[in-house]
């Protein structure tokens, strides 16, 4: 059983790293010229939770699937939370790159086991690609072997996302909303693991929040009422390093309706 997991998510692997490489290396390239108009070099601390879908949780019981936090993960009132240990995030104009929010946000040391009877499935290490499309990856192990390094584990639609709200005496950020869903390419892997056909791509995991310092590295922060999710929309820097922050779990339905409201607004 384990040897069909690793050539499942082997199989899914590559073809996803082959395709990030290619989206990811066009948005580089375009940026090599271009300075970001904003930035967190370092993030640190503070973490992402997603409000577990009672309809998944309903699913795993259903298999005979329990869930179970892995490393400095915590599960909590229906909540999975991950600290956050690094990463960083440009903004350019979208008008000169894309995508026009690069970087990534590490989760290491932190994670999720899914067990039943004697098979164990650990998903951790996970980083948060803000890209288009926005995906979290994250390392894949079973029997204790690591079958999966880095591969695509849920897709990120930012598409719900709330308005930003920020804490200036705590130095904090707050994003919310963002839907969580099963990649099809890990619910493959998965259902081969656990011998079912059960677990299928799009499945809805949960609603995200996460929480980062602003103190964190340089981040040019933009005038009038960004704590209230607000900010001046009468210039394109302003507008950009607001929508910045927020497509850190962001998704491509986001970015089209941001350069649509900044196509107007000129």
């Amino acid at each position: 059983m384990l040897r069909s997991v690793r050539r499942v998510v082997g199989l899914t692997t590559i073809g996803l790293v082959a395709a990030a490489s290619t989206a990811l290396g066009a948005g580089v390239a375009s940026a090599a010229d271009k300075p970001p108009i904003a930035m967190i070099s370092n993030l640190t601390g503070k973490s992402t939770s997603v409000k577990l879908d009672s309809g998944f949780t309903s699913a795993l019981e259903s298999l005979g699937v329990t869930p179970g936090p892995y490393g400095k993960a915590k599960i909590a009132d229906g909540s999975a939370s991950f600290p956050i240990t690094g990463g960083n995030v440009s903004v350019y104009k979208p008008e000169e790159v894309l995508p026009y929010v690069q970087g990534s946000i590490e989760h290491q040391g932190s994670g999720l086991t899914l067990s039943k009877g004697d098979t164990t499935v650990t998903l951790d290490n996970f980083v948060i690609d803000p890209g288009d499309p926005a995906v979290l990856t994250g390392r894949v192990r079973a029997g204790g072997k690591t079958v999966a390094e880095s591969t695509t584990l849920f897709d990120l639609n930012g598409s719900t996302l709330k308005p930003i709200t920020m804490d200036k005496s705590a130095g904090t950020a707050t994003l919310t909303g963002t839907t969580v869903t099963l990649n099809a390419g890990a619910a493959k892997a998965l259902n081969g693991a656990f011998e079912t056909d059960a677990l299928k791509g799009g499945t809805k995991i949960g609603i995200a929040t996460i929480v980062v310092n602003t103190t964190s590295g340089d981040m040019a922060m933009p005038k009038g009422g960004v704590e209230t999710g607000g900010g001046s929309t009468s210039g394109l820097d302003t507008e950009a390093v607001v929508l910045g922050a927020v497509l850190l779990v962001g998704s491509a339905t986001v970015l089209v309706v941001a350069r649509r409201r900044g196509t107007r607004g000129n």
